[in-house]
């Protein structure tokens, strides 16, 4: 299994910020030595939902720090940013990860705290990530020659009308994805051979197996080359957060305080928070809560390898910790690493040198 750590830690006010960002590139740095492929981050914005705020100034920190693994943004929301500043983001952390990373693409959040804070709470998120995915796309193909490339959308106004830069390390343009959940984007994926990233594994109704049908079968009927198919293979799976404690009793005891408490970050209604976002940060909370497999270490690997055994090549574990326990976080991390992963035949990804890279371009 490839698997990825997903760092989306939460604070409860401005008192826990420096600390959590401090504690992660020591986490990540000692996930990769435990064998993950990937160092997973994602992109949130106010009320401390997602400490870091930026993948790509993260991503950009961790890339100095980390030899093998990735950095895996998932995901980075397109209708919050202009088509040509992205490709230049998305190109500079693929410049200084050396071609080890990989950028998911989806609308992003629908929080209305989130959306209305950018001017975007009345843009039809779906279609505007559509243009400008499209307009990226350009973006990355253009040969450099004039008259320019138009990388403008029905919201956006643009035309490029000199080299892009930096240039990407990877050749033609650096690892993208897409995120979805949706079974007709799911096939589309699979025929453009382009890798797809699926939500959680658990579902009300049990797992989300039938994903994995949609897009093999998609991408194998489509004639890409081996290449493509293995590229595309390395990241197929789904995110799992986890509840994960020395013993099933703690960790269902755990589980139900995270759930008391309203989480990892503030307290809805606890800490004075703002009206306006109490009633929004609760709902994600509860429902960050009740897709969590919850459980000591044998638990989670069973998971796991059953997520294996029906076809994922990859996974996200996504830890979920009660507010303010530092002592939790450490513990969790500590079974991830020392008595998940060594059971669960971790694999690194390879080396873009040797794949797809300028450099490789060259030789």
């Amino acid at each position: 299994m490839y698997t990825s750590i997903h760092f989306s830690p939460q604070s409860r006010d401005a008192r826990d910020d420096a600390e959590i960002i401090h504690r992660i590139a020591l986490q990540a740095v000692r996930a990769e030595q435990a064998g993950c492929a990937s160092i997973g981050l994602t992109e949130h914005h106010l009320a401390g939902f997602n400490t870091y705020v930026d993948p790509f100034l993260l991503g950009a920190h961790l890339a100095a720090k980390l030899e093998q693994a990735y950095v895996s943004v998932t995901v980075a929301q397109v209708a919050l940013e202009h088509p040509l500043r992205l490709v230049e983001k998305i190109n500079l952390l693929d410049v200084l990860t050396r071609g080890r990373s990989m950028v998911a693409l989806a609308p992003g959040s629908a929080s209305k705290t989130e959306l209305q804070a950018f001017g975007a709470e009345d843009l039809d998120r779906n279609r505007v990530t559509a243009e400008r995915i499209d307009a990226m796309l350009r973006a990355w193909a253009w040969d450099g020659e004039e008259p320019g490339v138009d990388v403008g959308t029905s919201v956006d106004r643009g035309l490029v009308a000199a080299r892009i830069s930096p240039a990407s390390y990877r050749h033609p343009r650096p690892l993208i994805s897409r995120a979805t959940r949706t079974p007709e984007t799911i096939a589309r994926l699979g025929r453009e051979g382009t890798p797809a990233i699926f939500g959680q594994w658990l579902t009300t109704d049990g797992d989300a197996r039938d994903q994995l049908a949609i897009y093999t079968d998609a991408l194998l009927g489509a004639g890409h080359d081996q290449e493509t198919v293995d590229e595309c293979l390395r990241w197929l799976g789904f995110g799992l957060t986890i509840v994960v404690a020395p013993t099933q009793a703690q960790a269902e005891k755990n589980w139900r305080e995270y759930v008391e408490v309203g989480g990892e970050g503030p307290q809805a209604g606890r800490l004075g928070g703002a009206a306006t976002w109490e009633k929004e940060w609760t709902h994600r909370e509860v429902a960050r809560a009740s897709g969590s497999l919850v459980g000591d270490p044998a638990r989670i690997v069973e998971e796991i390898l059953r997520m294996k055994e029906a076809g994922s090549h990859a996974v996200r574990i996504i830890p979920a910790v009660v507010a303010g326990r530092a002592e939790d976080r450490e513990e969790t991390f500590s079974l991830i690493f020392d008595e998940i992963l060594p059971h669960i035949g971790t694999q690194q990804l390879p080396d873009p040198t040797q794949i797809r890279s300028r450099v490789a371009a060259t030789v």
